[in-house]
């Protein structure tokens, strides 16, 4: 994986132009260290979760939005979405005086759904991710704007902004953990550290082994929708990973790992009694961190404690799920 060098194919994403859009609207986060015991590893979090709309979603959505043509603007868009990028796009899309549509499965988060509302869209919901993904087709059919929450240039642009602050941030970084789930995330920031750090700079993509649809894609060099989702983390399960990410990554990235629910939902909780109001997805990249150091699987440098950042990249938690973390928290 990343054995292709050559990123001249993906010179249409402008990470700078992206983030001359989204400057003064959406926030610059910061790294936050995190003491997680060991001299191995030196941990940095990017928090997202502190971000507007309260995810990284918002980069690309407001990105999406000032790409729009005046005809684009006049019809309104649209998305599926099973929370953040819905929300985000309500919130970008009222900002920019756009009307929006989200099409959400019907297991969303009854507060995602919420939001959405809340921010003046319109939501339809549907039994399933399949046939969220089939109405939002026939919206798009009649007339509506897609802003696919993953797989489109202004999408993962826009998302590539974090990438464009780590490397600002700390240049010195030699990991950086991203979670997945259609990949625009990873996309973008893999492409904008590339850009910025070059290639000694490890770059790992972490999903849930119940859906683990970017390594499948990566192994197919094509999208592979998955048949079953055998994951509780929503946010990180969609049905496939995109065309264009999982291109941008068989480039960019030097590994993709899995893991199983209980570890991402451990680091949810490490997360939250630190303080933290994070999502179990936002967590996943912690989680990895925490399982790479405990088998001893994180790159070797000399003269210093490995430098890490993981993503923290949503926090928009169930309530009800968040506040059963913190039940038996020490006071």
């Amino acid at each position: 994986m990343g054995q292709n060098r050559d990123l001249s194919k993906f010179d249409s994403i402008d990470f700078e132009a992206a983030r001359a859009r989204i400057e003064g609207v959406v926030q610059r986060t910061e790294l936050m260290p995190l003491d997680v015991g060991g001299a191995g590893m030196e941990l940095r979090l990017k928090m997202e979760n502190r971000q507007v709309a309260g995810a990284f979603k918002a980069r690309g959505a407001w990105n999406n939005i000032q790409r729009l043509t005046p005809e684009q603007r006049k019809a309104g868009v649209v998305c599926t979405s099973s929370g953040n990028h819905g929300k985000a796009l309500a919130w970008a899309a009222a900002k920019g005086g756009v009307s929006a549509t989200i099409v959400m499965p019907d297991d969303a988060y009854p507060n995602k759904i919420a939001a959405c509302r809340e921010a003046g869209a319109t939501v339809h919901l549907a039994p399933g991710r399949m046939a969220a993904e089939e109405l939002c087709a026939q919206l798009v059919a009649g007339g509506l704007v897609l802003v696919h929450p993953y797989d489109m240039h202004g999408t993962v642009e826009g998302a590539g902004t974090v990438g464009l602050e780590i490397a600002e941030q700390w240049p010195e970084v030699d990991c950086v953990l991203i979670p997945v789930g259609g990949g625009g995330l990873a996309a973008g920031v893999s492409l904008a550290l590339r850009r910025k750090l070059g290639w000694g700079v490890s770059i790992f993509g972490v999903e849930p082994s119940g859906a683990a649809s970017m390594s499948l894609g990566l192994a197919a060099g094509a999208p592979v929708i998955l048949e079953d989702i055998e994951t509780k983390v929503q946010g990180l399960c969609p049905p496939d990973s995109g065309a264009l990410n999982i291109s941008i990554l068989g480039s960019t990235l030097d590994r993709m790992w899995t893991l199983p629910d209980a570890p991402i939902f451990a680091a949810q909780k490490t997360l939250a009694r630190a303080g933290e109001t994070v999502e179990v997805a936002g967590a996943a990249s912690l989680a990895l961190a925490l399982d790479l150091q405990a088998k001893g699987l994180l790159p070797e440098v000399s003269g210093h404690p490995l430098r890490v950042v993981a993503i923290v990249s949503g926090g928009n938690p169930d309530p009800a799920q968040f506040a059963s973390l913190l039940e038996d928290s020490p006071k």
